[in-house]
């Protein structure tokens, strides 16, 4: 196995994969470790953690990693019905295995298996419309 982080690979992934998406021109696409400054609107591509999955051996390089994508926005700026908009957006590029798993494989650290989507939970921080967009992706490490 290499010696990359299987959450940093992830997220790595999944931020340069929206990245190059229209709908998310002008945003601030990261991942959870970007010392960048801060700016809205932005996504975040944040993998808290990731382990063997359950009905799969152990050792093999095989993780289910919890992954959620923060999609943040001013609510100055823009309005909740904009702002699930671009949720909306996220939600369906991120619904494509072949899309994404490409991008896995160009990076050549991991391959994806299958992404699950969990929960979506929206959240108002003060004058900022926040939206949590949580998946379970499943990859192996190459051997």
């Amino acid at each position: 196995m290499g010696t990359k982080s299987i959450r940093h690979i992830v997220e790595t992934a999944v931020s340069s994969y929206l990245t190059g998406k229209a709908e998310f021109s002008g945003m601030q696409i990261s991942t959870g470790d970007s010392a960048d400054v801060q700016s809205l609107p932005r996504i975040i591509c944040y993998c808290p953690s990731a382990n063997p999955p359950p009905d799969l051996p152990e050792g093999l390089g095989n993780f289910l990693a919890q992954t959620e994508v923060h999609v943040m926005s001013s609510a100055d700026d823009t309005n909740l019905t904009a702002h699930r908009a671009r949720c909306a957006a996220v939600a369906g590029y991120m619904d494509s295995v072949a899309d994404l798993g490409a991008v896995f494989t160009s990076g050549g650290d991991a391959s994806l298996y299958d992404i699950t989507p969990q929960a979506e939970a929206d959240d108002h921080e003060s004058r900022i419309w926040h939206t949590t967009l949580s998946y379970g992706v499943l990859c192996v490490l190459p051997a």
